[in-house]
């Protein structure tokens, strides 16, 4: 221990942090049965870059996210403690920036002034001046990060690194709440955002906060990037239920990021930028070494560029690669076409999801997607041509949306009849377009971002649209899934689903996802159901390498 009694820190090592909430945002809500776990892809992205260009450099993770909500703070306390690193990277997103806000002060109390505490993330590039007045952060990382935090961890002054955003002058940032206070209050499960208001004191008004900006950095060479880090996350625990996952073990992949065009509702607007064919192919061949069973293509724009697509599916054939494959993150529906679905499903493409969005060509042109009702349909046919599974994505509120649209879109996936279909409400997050152009409208009500949810609508904005307070736009949400999946509603697709469910084994199965759906307060899911799952999983897969070891040479 030093002279003010913090630890000695690791100055190679770098800890990332998941928030507890991370996923249970939507639990209790329309789709409570997709409850998700994850490893986060960023952290496995950044943790295989440091250590292929700083020699030496350690990086570990803690996931607050699969630990039960009573022990998960007093984990992260005993984790920084026994990892002691001198940097802490943590990825904010809207929904937990409190929760983050108070991780950083936890682990600026445990380990001492000395840690160099960083965000990053699309919410703390968007609002630097939050991060560095608000909370206890050294440093934000604008942007796409692998290159930037690798000079932050080698020790080069924050003024030299590109794309980062830090403070200057006389820090008044103080902790209010002492550490074991927040983790008590947080263990009992009171929200992030009523600690946090007692967590620091105001800012001194004599005190003049400047935040400066350096030189942005240029992109990566996608291809230059190595393959994901596997051995940061025990992958094997992070089990999906199968209408996300059919394998096990799988993970996220991303093959591009940015995207080209220009949604209001959407914050990836940066530059596109792609992995080769031959670069996928070669990151593929190395998560077959690991033996994963399964793909969960995460890319924004993975047909973007359709021939692209078209030529990685066709490389992964002439190599003989093949994985269960969930494009689960979504595709434009216009860029589907036959060829491209006949190369994906032969190299295991069973499922992805589409954004239709909306059945009103008038709200779908306010969210500026650039996509025909035409199209959706066409898309939809080919699908159910190549007998893919299809999680339709339809969005509630739009900016120009009405009652009567919004009957237009309930009907449009009726009529669709994708195998599954999922509504959320139009919600301008604080990096979006949509966000910037509401609020000077003055239609921004709120910007206590925890009540930022897709899947809620908690007074945070008033609509354009008067008539669509919070209340009817709940009730419009409901409508959409009980119209949709109700017998009583869409009996045409009752029949169609337990025909086939019935003849693929899924309906028992279908049936516990439908009492998720319609009683989700009385059948929450929980993300440790997943874990435990995953837990099994791991055993069966430590015990038949065992046995397989063990099994004389001559017995096959």
């Amino acid at each position: 221990m030093n002279k003010k009694n913090y630890p000695v820190l690791d100055e190679r090592k770098i800890a990332f942090a998941v928030m507890p909430e991370i996923f249970t945002a939507y639990t209790g809500t329309r789709i409570n049965a997709a409850t998700q776990v994850f490893p986060i892809q960023a952290y496995q992205w950044l943790s295989a870059y440091l250590k292929l260009n700083l020699k030496g450099f350690k990086t570990c993770v803690i996931d607050m996210g699969i630990i039960e909500l009573e022990l998960a703070w007093h984990t992260y306390k005993r984790f920084l403690l026994e990892e002691r690193p001198k940097y802490l990277g943590l990825m904010v997103v809207t929904p937990s920036f409190f929760s983050t806000k108070l991780a950083g002060i936890i682990a600026k109390e445990v380990l001492g002034p000395e840690l160099v505490l960083i965000h990053g993330g699309v919410h703390a590039s968007n609002l630097a001046s939050e991060a560095l007045s608000e909370t206890l952060c050294d440093v934000v990382v604008k942007g796409e990060g692998e290159a930037t935090l690798a000079d932050i961890c080698s020790g080069m002054p924050i003024k030299d690194v590109r794309g980062v955003f830090y403070r200057t002058g006389e820090d008044d940032r103080s902790i209010k709440t002492t550490t074991d206070e927040i983790i008590r209050r947080l263990s009992t499960g009171e929200l992030a955002y009523y600690v946090a208001l007692d967590a620091m004191y105001p800012p001194e008004q004599s005190v003049k906060l400047e935040v400066l900006e350096t030189p942005p950095r240029k992109f990566l060479t996608m291809d230059d990037l190595p393959p994901l880090d596997l051995d940061l996350y025990p992958y094997y625990l992070y089990k999906m239920p199968r209408l996300l996952a059919h394998e096990h073990p799988w993970i996220g992949f991303e093959t591009s990021r940015g995207c080209p065009f220009h949604c209001n509702f959407c914050s990836a607007e940066d530059a596109y930028r792609v992995f080769s064919p031959d670069k996928v192919i070669e990151l593929m061949k190395y998560f077959k070494f690991r033996n994963i069973k399964e793909l969960r293509i995460t890319d924004d724009q993975y047909l973007t560029n359709v021939k692209r697509g078209k030529i990685i599916h066709q490389k992964m054939l002439e190599h003989g690669l093949h994985f269960a494959i969930n494009l689960g993150n979504g595709v434009r529906a216009d860029r589907i076409d036959r060829e491209f679905l006949d190369l994906a499903t032969r190299t295991g493409l069973y499922s992805l999801g589409a954004g239709f969005e909306s059945g009103d060509q008038d709200a779908l042109d306010s969210i500026q997607k650039s996509l025909s009702l035409d199209k959706s349909i066409e898309c939809m046919k080919l699908l159910k041509e190549f007998n893919v599974e299809t999680i339709g994505f339809f969005m509630i509120g739009a900016p120009k949306d009405t009652p009567r649209s919004m009957q237009k879109t309930i009907d449009f996936a009726k009529k669709l009849r994708p195998d599954f279909a999922k509504a959320t409400i139009f919600t301008p997050f604080p990096d979006t377009r949509a966000f910037k152009d509401w609020k000077r409208a003055g239609l921004i009500l709120s910007e206590r971002w925890d009540l930022y949810n897709i899947h809620r609508a908690e007074g945070m904005f008033r609509h354009p649209n008067p008539e669509l307070t919070p209340e009817v736009l709940r009730a419009w949400y409901n409508k959409f899934y009980r119209e949709f999946y109700s017998p009583l509603h869409n009996p045409g697709y009752a029949f169609w689903k337990i025909k086939k469910s019935i003849g693929d084994g899924s309906f028992l199965r279908n049936v516990g996802y439908a009492a998720k759906t319609f009683f989700p307060r009385l059948f929450p899911a929980s993300p440790l159901d997943n874990i435990r799952a995953g837990m099994k999983e791991a055993a069966k897969h430590q015990k038949d390498q065992i046995d397989s070891k063990e099994k004389p040479k001559d017995v096959v």
